[in-house]
Formats: structure tokens, C-alpha cells, sequence
């Protein structure tokens, strides 16, 4: 040591008693959270049963909805049954002919104070135009109650095959788009503790299949950006802020007479109504996550559990493909 130098100690190192003391300490922390959890967990369960068998449904009444890709399809059709609840409706699409129509279908003649849908032209990929719905839709209706983020591209092709527009497209309409609504509508919810946010995703966001590359890519990041956002609001203990994710299985689309991609599955494809119906009822009923049919999500969450060969066999025998038309 050099003179003048002070010896300083560095922190001392415990002793084998205090680690092996420290250890167990953990050890029964550790074992004590996992029965809270598994108590805590079963308790969750029977109470799911419960609400399932006997729900508790808030109204729609007066509430004002915005619903975006409401110039047809899932959109228009979500639109007229929220409608039916007695809500008020802000109907949004790039299709001006189109949401004006769905408009036009809810009020059935009426204008002025008795309309009760409203209508706006607008490109939700583009960050300008929705900051503008925001301020013109919270200056006419004072709040929007839900959100519901719809809009979206449907199209299959090998990934190859897809042009660099069309992925871009698709990821700015399908996803970045929600970024875009979120923020803009977000902070009046905050400063109210009240609001519920919805999105369509799909069952391809829970598994995989061949010739939709871009598209199941947007929905696997529609279903982490709304899970991620209600744990990043769930930090506050007095949030009031719902949040739901729509996973419809491949839809009927006949009788709006667009044809997407042709999809054979051992599964039946779902009809637009019933999509939409079950939308509502998880909004009503503050779910979290809703897949339709219902049992997908169980089904889904199995191909995760078992081995890569064992789900390959099992999406064989099912048998569903997507074949671009």
C-alpha cells in the first residue's frame, strides 16, 4: 500500500448461516405467493362460472360510440346492433359513400337533434387526420365513451408475392393505425378515469397459417399492444379504463359480396352478425378477451402446450387453408 493510503473495506460478505438463513426466507416466500396464487386462481375460476351463468351487462344507452371500418362489413354491422342498444354512434371509414350510408341506415331519415349517428371521412393510418377526428368529434359530442378500433385490410397472397406497398398498407391500416386512435382519444379517458377501448384482432393473432404473412403479423401486434396497454393503465389501483380484444375466427364475407381469400377449414366460418354480437356482448360485459366461436380460445392455448409435431398434426387434421383469389 502506498503511503498516505487508506485501507478501505469493501461490504462484508454474509456468512454461510446468513445465506442459508436468506435462502429459506425466499424458499417460503416463493411457496407462500404460489398458494395465495393457486387459491387466488381457483377462486377466479368459480367466479368466471358464475358470471357466465348469471352476467352482469352495462348498458349502451346514450353512450357515444366511435366505430372505425364502419363503411361495411364487421364495422356497418357492429354500428346498426350498437345502435339497436340505444347508443349514439360516430361511424368512421376512408369510404366516404360507405359510412355515410351506414349513418344514413341507423338515423333512418332523421337529421338535426334526432340523428343519431354521425359520420366522418378519415384515413386512421394517417396521425393528421385522426388528431383532427379527435378535436371534431370531442367538440360535437363532448366524449367518446367507446372506442372501437376496427378498420383493417384483408388480403392473402405468399409473402413473396406481396408487394412492398401492399405490407405497408397493411400494417399501417391494421395496426399502427391503433397507435394512432389510442393516442388521440386516450387522454380525454384518462382525465376522466372512464372509457373503454376495443379492437378487432383475429384467431390468426393465437396461432399461424400459410399465405397471410402481413396479416397475422398486424393482428399478433393488435392483441400484445392492447394486452400490454391495460397492464401499463392497470399500474394505477383506480383505473377505470376497460379494455376489449375481439378474435373472431374467419368470417362469412357473402354477404357484403367481397371475397378475401378463400379459407377451407374442418371448422365452420363464422357470420358477420355473430361477430359482431359477441363483440357487444364482451363490451357490455367488460371481457377482456373474446374469441368467437368461444371455445378457440381454449383450443388455441392448447396448440401453445404441446409439441411442435403435435400441433403441425393437429392444424393438419383441422385442415384450415387460406388460398389468395
Amino acid at each position: 500500500m502506498e503511503p498516505g493510503q487508506r485501507h478501505v473495506k469493501g461490504p462484508a460478505s454474509p456468512t454461510d448461516e446468513e445465506a442459508s438463513s436468506n435462502f429459506i426466507m425466499n424458499c417460503l416466500q416463493i411457496i407462500t405467493k404460489t398458494l395465495v396464487g393457486i387459491i387466488y386462481s381457483i377462486y377466479s375460476i368459480i367466479h368466471l362460472a358464475y358470471i357466465t351463468i348469471y352476467p352482469v351487462e352495462k348498458s349502451l344507452k346514450n353512450k357515444v360510440i366511435l366505430v372505425t371500418g364502419a363503411g361495411r362489413g364487421l364495422g356497418r354491422e357492429m354500428s346498426l346492433q350498437l345502435a339497436k342498444e340505444g347508443a349514439m354512434l360516430v361511424c368512421v371509414d376512408i369510404n366516404a359513400d360507405g359510412v355515410k350510408e351506414t349513418a344514413d341506415m341507423i338515423n333512418g331519415g332523421r337529421t338535426g337533434k334526432d340523428a343519431v349517428a354521425d359520420h366522418y371521412t378519415t384515413n386512421v393510418a394517417e396521425p393528421n387526420q385522426v388528431n383532427e377526428l379527435a378535436r371534431t368529434v370531442e367538440e360535437k359530442w363532448g366524449k367518446v365513451d367507446v372506442l372501437i378500433n376496427n378498420a383493417g385490410i384483408v388480403a392473402s397472397a405468399p409473402l413473396m408475392e406481396n408487394t412492398d406497398e401492399q405490407i405497408k398498407r397493411m400494417i399501417d391500416v391494421n395496426l399502427v393505425s391503433h397507435f394512432w386512435m389510442v393516442r388521440a382519444f386516450l387522454p380525454a379517458m384518462k382525465k376522466r378515469n372512464e372509457g373503454h377501448i376495443v379492437a378487432t384482432s383475429s384467431v390468426a393473432a393465437f396461432t399461424c397459417a400459410a399465405n397471410i404473412v402481413p396479416y397475422a403479423a398486424t393482428k399478433y401486434g393488435v392483441t400484445g399492444l392492447m394486452a400490454s396497454l391495460r397492464e401499463e393503465l392497470r399500474v394505477n389501483p383506480s383505473n377505470n379504463i376497460k379494455f376489449t380484444t375481439v378474435h373472431p375466427f374467419f368470417l362469412d364475407s357473402a354477404p357484403i359480396n367481397v371475397k378475401h381469400w378463400e379459407v377451407k377449414s374442418a371448422l365452420p366460418i363464422i357470420s358477420i352478425p355473430q361477430v359482431a354480437s359477441a363483440a357487444i356482448r364482451a363490451i357490455k360485459r367488460d371481457e377482456v378477451i373474446v374469441t368467437v366461436p368461444e371455445i378457440l380460445r381454449l383450443l388455441m392455448t392448447m396448440l401453445w402446450i404441446i409439441p411442435q409435431k403435435s400441433a403441425d398434426f393437429w392444424r393438419d387434421t383441422f385442415n384450415t387453408k387460406i388460398n389468395n383469389v
